[in-house]
């Protein structure tokens, strides 16, 4: 059997490649970056560079498929925001391979910030109350209450544009659009938590929980303290019964002083909750065909990505016994069995982006994805 795995930039990406290996699966992984992480896995027999599908979303579907022909794929894998574009693509893909993703339609529905905590509304766990913003008046009518409110674009990821309780000029300075929507949802202060899942047809096939207990910034985890609290796993079962989901998907949580449980938005791509499935990989590849095999559950172990680890948090924690108590109980998801590629691959990840962030005039974090995110943009023919 042979899989292509989309998003090899991404960890996800280097931790389903080396699920299909030990799987006994012929791997190819695939990317618009040249240098992604898990082109130098050993369990990645082939690299393939793709086209930038933000930058021409028909000619990155056409690649794909003369991709899936001449190799003779089995599975197409997605772990990034390229999803969307694939969904987009499906009807020209389905009949070349499997592709484990649901339809396009609803991937939007679940990317959009405000209708996804509308679709929540009444579930025994919901989002916070949400609204969206269109035009300048609708920021305007929220304003007043900037010191109880997250803001943030209706189509964002890593936390990277939230404004958390602005100031009235912070604030003052975002321009919602009808293009560009923007969304203001109630805060609620407490404990984080995020959730990784597999889901077929909305059957929960594999899950884990985790806090995100060393981030970015206020973004991306960097140590995955892994968990099981039961309201997440029974809204993601409530979720997969309500859409009939099919693909990875992840959400982020906060439980309140009170103990209850509140989701903050959806994202319909792999997280770094697949990493907690490391010790258990060969089942984690059955978990997306096989049927009634009950449901996967992830390591207690907490994982970390362990050079981020050293060269983002210790710097500020250092001096901290907890920082590196954490730090020796968990184990890197880079570096594993002797596959040390990825360990230098990170640095040539690096400098690639870094090249693209001067090109593009943008952020690391915004070169990172300005080639595979999607924020609402039309995807017919190229755009710039």
């Amino acid at each position: 059997m042979r899989v292509l795995i989309l998003g090899a930039r991404a960890p996800a990406c280097l931790e389903w490649a080396r699920a299909f290996a030990e799987a006994g699966w012929a791997v190819t992984v695939a990317d618009s970056l040249g240098q992604p992480l898990s082109r130098y896995s050993r369990a990645a027999e082939r690299f393939v560079r793709l086209p930038e599908p933000r930058h021409n979303p028909d000619a990155w579907i056409d690649a794909l498929a003369q991709v899936i022909h001449q190799q003779r794929i089995d599975l197409l894998l997605p772990t990034c925001e390229e999803v969307f574009y694939l969904a987009h693509g499906l009807e020209r893909l389905r009949p070349l391979c499997q592709v484990f993703t649901s339809d396009f339609a609803l991937l939007h529905r679940l990317h959009h910030k405000g209708d996804f905590a509308a679709m929540t509304q009444g579930w025994a766990v919901a989002a916070p109350p949400t609204h969206v913003l269109h035009d300048l008046g609708a920021l305007q009518a929220r304003a007043g209450e900037h010191d109880a409110l997250v803001f943030k674009p209706a189509y964002s990821r890593f936390a990277s544009q939230a404004l958390v309780r602005p100031s009235p000029a912070l604030l003052a300075k975002v321009r919602p659009s009808t293009a560009a929507p923007w969304v203001a949802q109630r805060f609620v202060a407490g404990q984080e938590y995020c959730s990784f899942s597999v889901l077929v047809a909305g059957q929960l096939r594999a899950h884990a929980s985790y806090r995100p207990r060393y981030r970015v910034g206020r973004g991306s985890g960097i140590y995955f303290d892994s968990c099981a609290p039961a309201p997440v796993r029974a809204f993601v079962e409530q979720f997969g019964t309500a859409t009939g989901y099919t693909g990875q998907v992840g959400f982020d949580f906060i439980e309140d002083a009170q103990g209850r449980f509140h989701v903050l938005e959806c994202n319909p791509r792999a997280t770094s909750g697949v990493h907690l499935f490391d010790d258990q990989r060969r089942q984690l590849v059955a978990a997306l065909s096989d049927e009634g095999a009950g449901v996967l559950q992830a390591s207690l172990q907490p994982r970390m990505i362990a050079l981020a680890m050293w060269l983002l948090a210790a710097p500020q924690r250092a001096l901290q016994a907890g920082f590196w108590r954490d730090y020796r109980a968990a184990g890197d998801v880079i570096v594993q069995g002797g596959d040390r590629g990825p360990l230098f691959a990170q640095v040539l990840s690096l400098t690639e982006i870094i090249a693209r962030a001067a090109t593009r005039r943008c952020g690391l974090l915004a070169a990172s994805t300005a080639d595979i995110e999607w924020n609402g943009q039309p995807l017919q023919g190229p755009h710039p």
